[in-house]
Order: structure tokens, then sequence, then C-alpha cells
């Protein structure tokens, strides 16, 4: 399982996001935009600092749409185009942040918020995004039917519950919020004394940014390519060929009609020779012809 700390942040908290990535964090979650009029003014800077830090960039946007499908869907478009202006990549997440603050009315039927929330989701994954949805845990499970979330989006949930309201650093799993599809835990939102929330991964969230480790091929040695040779073709079937031996001696007589894997080639005596067989035997190249290439 991966875990690896992460920050969110808007524009209550800093530009510079150095002291989150000192503490640890891998990951941000960028505030965009909010309704269809707000973007968060300082998402530029924080984005800007978050690459200086070697963090991953995400981005999320607040609802104010309740069960609205008209209204997700254009809260949505306007999302996708500040995250495009941002130019967050499409290898990250962009979260849909749906609680009961800013007027986003939650009183809704289970099957209407969700009907809404997944409308909303649906445009910004048909633009090429991975999607996520945050709320409280309490909300998730009394006014967003979650089931029919990860089923269209698989692990998918970042969930706030937290165990106090004083500092957190490290998140302790004894109050984990369980429930199917958890992707990301807000377990504090005064991480290390910075007042900025805290949250944990429960999946790999950049799995492109993972080091594969490449095992090097071992080159296959390459095979001998044995030439074999035939003596030219003789009418008279006296006829043979003088072998020679390293010192360029003459040895004995090779028959004519016959073929010979060739294992070296020497100048001997001036003519180029080739190494018949295994043994010192040497032949001149000028009676043989290429028969085939093993």
């Amino acid at each position: 399982m991966t875990r690896t700390y992460a920050v969110d942040v808007s524009s209550n908290n800093s530009a510079n996001l150095t002291a989150y990535h000192i503490h640890g964090a891998k990951d941000v979650l960028v505030k965009v935009s909010e309704g269809t009029g707000y973007f968060n003014p300082k998402a530029s800077a924080q984005i800007k600092s978050a690459h200086a830090n070697h963090m991953f960039v995400h981005g999320y946007h607040f609802a104010t749409f309740g069960n609205s499908v008209s209204r997700a869907k254009a809260e949505a478009k306007f999302f996708i185009h500040r995250v495009k202006y941002l130019n967050i990549s499409k290898k990250r997440y962009l979260a849909l942040d749906w609680e009961n603050e800013d007027g986003n009315v939650v009183t809704g039927s289970k099957y209407s918020n969700t009907r809404a929330i997944l409308a909303f989701m649906k445009v910004v994954s048909d633009a090429g995004y991975k999607v996520m949805l945050y709320s409280g845990a309490s909300l998730m499970r009394t006014a967003i039917d979650t089931q029919k979330i990860i089923k269209k989006y698989g692990t998918c949930l970042w969930v706030a519950s937290y165990t106090t309201m004083n500092r957190i650093d490290t998140p302790d799993f004894n109050y984990f919020p369980s429930m199917d599809g958890v992707a990301l835990w807000q377990f504090t939102d005064n991480w290390h004394g910075l007042n900025v929330d805290g949250n944990i991964s429960l999946i790999n969230l950049h799995p492109d940014g993972t080091k594969k480790v490449v095992t090097k091929a071992e080159k296959p040695k390459p095979k001998q390519v044995a030439v074999v040779y035939a003596p030219i073709i003789n009418s008279d079937p006296k006829w043979s060929i003088r072998m020679l031996d390293i010192d360029g001696h003459y040895t004995r007589y090779l028959q004519t009609n016959s073929s010979w894997k060739v294992f070296g080639t020497k100048i001997i005596k001036g003519m180029k020779c080739y190494k018949l067989g295994t043994n010192e035997q040497w032949a001149p190249a000028k009676f043989f012809k290429v028969v085939k290439y093993k």
C-alpha cells in the first residue's frame, strides 16, 4: 500500500509551499475554483512553488451546485477551463469538494445528490482527467451513494475525518474512516502546526513518477557463423588440392567435391588460405566457393 503525505491549499494558505515540502509532503491539491465565477488568486503562485519543491500538483473545485445536474455541469466546465489555464497535468487528480459550506445545499436526497456529483465528475473525466470526490466521512455516509461513485471511477474517495481538532503530525490508523474506495484520508486541519490540512494517501497518486527498475538485458552472444565451402569441381576425378600446415609446409591432399567448415583465414606463402576443420590444416582459398552459411 502506497502512503505518502499530501496537503491541500487555498487562498487561505501561503503561496510558498516550502515548509510543507520540508515536513514531507509529496503532493499538493490546490484549490482552483468555486461555483462558476471564483478562482483562487494564489493558485498560480502555489503551483509554481510546488514545482520548485518537486511536489506533484493536483487540483480541486469547491461545489455550490447542491443536487442540480445542470449547475454541476456548468461548474465542471468552469473548473476545467481554469485547470487548463493553470496547466495542471492530466496525469494528476482533479477533485470535487462537495460539502456543507459556502451555500452548497446538501439536504437533497442521496439519489439526487449523487446524480449531480456524477454529472460533474463525468465532465471532468470526459476532458481526460483523473477524478476524485472529497467530503467528510459522515456526509459521505448519509448524503452520497459512494458505491455508485466508486463503481464508476474506482478508488477515488478523499475522506475527511479527524481524531482531534488539535495539531496532528502523523495519522492514527486506529481512527481510519473505514469505508470502500478511500484513496486519500484528510486526518487533520493543522498538520505539524502549519495550519494546513494534512492528508495520507492509500493509493499511488502518481504512478508515472515511480521509477521503474529496468533490468539491463544481457546481450545474447552472437552465434558463430560457420561458412561452408566446397572445392571447385574438376572433371578429372583424380584431381585434388594440396594442403598446408600453419608454417606453409605442404602436407596431404584434399579430394575435390567435398564440403568443409571454415574456421579461419590466413595468408600463407602469399596465398589466402582457409583453415578447414579443427586441426591446423589449411587450403588455398582460390579452390573453394561458398555453399551456405549456418
